[in-house]
């Protein structure tokens, strides 16, 4: 799914967050995903295909989407965002795959206000 650009990047962030969330916890494709990522920590031949089919496209989005608000001037810019997009990525990837926590709004809005407190411009 790509991103939405309306201008406002924290909004951006959150829609697609929350449709991504929906997307990997909702039947059919929550349990397989969740499935296919167990088994791929064990078949490195599994984990290059679901990286280079899925999450190398995946984890572009996310960067390109922040140096787009960079360069609007929504983000500071001086900020290095490839670990931002890292951590924003990986918070929810991590609670979704590890922990019984959910990744709910109130999830997602705690996160997208940590990362805006760090990089806004301001």
């Amino acid at each position: 799914m790509d991103y939405p650009d309306t201008g406002d990047v924290r909004s951006d962030l959150r829609e697609q967050f929350l449709n991504s969330v929906t997307a990997l916890a909702d039947p059919p494709i929550g349990q397989v995903y969740r499935a296919v990522i167990a088994e791929a920590q064990s078949d490195p031949a599994l984990r290059a295909a679901l990286h280079e089919r899925f999450l190398s496209a995946a984890e572009q989005r996310t960067p390109d989407r922040i140096t787009r608000a960079q360069h609007a001037g929504e983000l500071r810019a001086d900020a290095d965002l490839t670990f931002a997009a890292e951590v924003l990525c990986g918070a929810l990837y991590y609670r979704h795959l590890l922990t019984p926590l959910p990744v709910d709004e109130r999830a997602v809005d705690g996160l997208l206000d940590m990362f805006m407190a760090a990089y806004a411009k301001r």
